[in-house]
């Protein structure tokens, strides 16, 4: 098959989050089974750089880079890359199904008119992008009627990450039969040999004994950062020399969090970061004691299972897609969104288990790469590409 992905960033853009890595494993993974795969992008990499170079070909998946107007704009998530809108056509014209990643997107209205004339068929997976929850909201509600719901009607498949989205999409106008579910899952190879969390302390000079909790994720108000933060202030007060480690890129909230911390008087207990990747990711997730994901509304929550991969407890909130699984297997805690107390008794509790924490690593470990592995879900992706294609 020729399948066609079109998504606003690609590999390796990590910093926009797990939606990219997502795109990026299920496109490798149909291609390392003998498919003929290729990403049409922008050149979004990060908040500073552009990606290069415009065409390259990675692990069989070759990858086509399209400038945005401004790199500024695409890290607000406003992607905009003009010359993409007239090389589209041919590409779509040339697959047998394409691959739409993200629900509100630029592309997304150069792509449907062209897979409506062209009568192609497409999947599209939303990644919890379809509720209206952080501002622009006068400008998603006239996307969602010109643009989100003929996608959501016309598509071949709609792709939900569990139940939650499944919901989701059929309250928007999905229809039932069209959904499928399939979790995001990750890279088991990156996981067997683990190094050592030893390092990460050294680099960021942290005490190697003190009692650590990590976040790592996009520093935004919808991942609980604040939340996180007023209940590790709260811990700090049965745990005195425990530390909070904030990694990931600015996505425009760190200054309010670090208002936040001055004013609680924690400063010299918390630690920024920035955002780490590869084996800093892993080294992080090794230090950490507990991994916390606070988040006020996270569809799957990609770094939970990293984190478990890594052998590191994890603490998460009700408002995420993972809950129900983390809480069915044991493998961490679920708070209430929002409830500071609850989620500082949890990280007391954890850091107070660090020792049993470490005895059970190894299960958790093994839960996630058993379950969660592109491998495991690559033939059901395979088979639902070919499903729509002979629709087409």
């Amino acid at each position: 098959m020729n399948i066609l992905h079109i998504a606003p960033y690609f590999y390796p853009a990590w910093a926009y989050g797990g939606t990219c890595r997502a795109a990026w494993e299920v496109a490798r993974a149909t291609a390392k089974r003998g498919h003929e795969v290729t990403a049409y992008t922008t050149d979004a990499l990060d908040g500073r750089r552009r990606a290069t170079p415009a065409r390259e070909v990675v692990e069989g998946v070759e990858i086509r880079r399209f400038a945005n107007l401004s790199n500024r704009l695409a890290w607000a998530r406003l992607f905009a890359p003009p010359v993409l809108a007239f090389a589209l056509e041919g590409a779509i014209r040339r697959a047998d199904v394409v691959h739409l990643h993200e629900y509100r997107s630029l592309l997304n209205v150069m792509a449907l008119p062209i897979l409506s004339r062209l009568n192609k068929p497409f999947i599209l997976t939303a990644q919890g992008g379809v509720p209206l929850l952080v501002g622009r909201f006068a400008l998603k509600r006239v996307y969602d009627a010109w643009v989100g719901r003929p996608l959501l009607s016309r598509a071949c498949k709609l792709h939900a990450l569990n139940t939650m989205e499944q919901t989701q999409l059929i309250e928007a106008g999905g229809r039932p039969e069209q959904v499928f579910i399939a979790p995001n899952c990750i890279d088991v190879e990156e996981y067997h040999a683990l190094p050592e969390g030893a390092a990460f302390r050294q680099r960021h000079r942290l005490p190697p004994d003190a009692p650590l909790v990590l976040f790592l994720a996009r520093v935004n108000k919808i991942k609980g950062v604040d939340f996180l933060v007023a209940a590790f202030a709260e811990a700090c007060r049965q745990i005195p020399n425990a530390v909070l480690a904030i990694a990931g890129p600015d996505d425009g909230f760190l200054p309010e969090v670090q208002r936040q911390v001055g004013e609680l008087g924690i400063e010299d207990r918390v630690r920024t970061i920035g955002y780490a990747d590869g084996a800093a990711k892993l080294e992080a997730y090794r230090a950490a004691d507990v991994y916390v994901l606070p988040s006020t509304y996270e569809i799957l929550g990609i770094t939970l299972l990293e984190a478990l991969a890594c052998g590191a407890p994890v603490i998460t909130t009700d408002r995420c897609g993972l809950a129900d699984e983390i809480q069915q297997n044991t493998l961490g805690s679920v708070v209430k969104h929002g409830d500071v107390r609850g989620l500082s008794d949890e990280i007391v509790r954890a850091l107070n288990e660090r020792d049993a924490a470490r005895r059970d690593s190894e299960r958790r470990r093994e839960f996630v790469l058993a379950n969660f592995a592109w491998d495991r879900i690559a033939e059901r992706w395979e088979n639902m590409y070919e499903a729509c294609a002979r629709k087409g």
